[in-house]
């Protein structure tokens, strides 16, 4: 049963973080630089930073799967980063090499931001 609602809190949460991915990408289309994708990676480094920052000293529940796993599982793409790194590497090396450093390092910065924000032996916010 313990399997049963992990797996159905990871998917809920799985669909509505896609749902929103896909809601922002619509909204980004027409900006010159794939700025959805940009954003939704920073946005989803922060978020998945924050949520293991606060569950860090708790025990992990149901909640951290829907949000953790689940969501920004959904929301944030990998595939959709590595399909318009190709295409901007066939196009443009300075706007490809933009692209993809500005994604990782922003998400990278964003992840330590949203960690930072919970004291971890608490669990408490700074």
């Amino acid at each position: 049963m313990e399997f049963l609602k992990s797996v159905l809190a990871v998917g809920f949460g799985g669909a509505a973080g896609a749902l929103l991915r896909y809601c922002v990408i619509l909204a980004t289309a027409h900006s010159f630089l794939p700025l959805g994708t940009l954003l939704i990676n920073i946005v989803g480094s922060f978020l998945l930073g924050t949520i293991n920052g606060y569950f860090a000293s708790k025990k992990k529940s149901l909640v951290f799967l829907t949000l953790g796993s689940g969501f920004c599982g959904g929301f944030t793409t990998m595939s959709t980063f590595s399909q318009e790194s190709v295409i901007f590497l066939q196009t443009s090396v300075l706007y490809a090499g933009v692209y993809m450093g500005a994604s990782v390092s922003l998400s990278l910065l964003a992840g330590f931001l949203g960690l930072g924000l919970f004291n971890e032996r608490r669990g408490e916010w700074r």
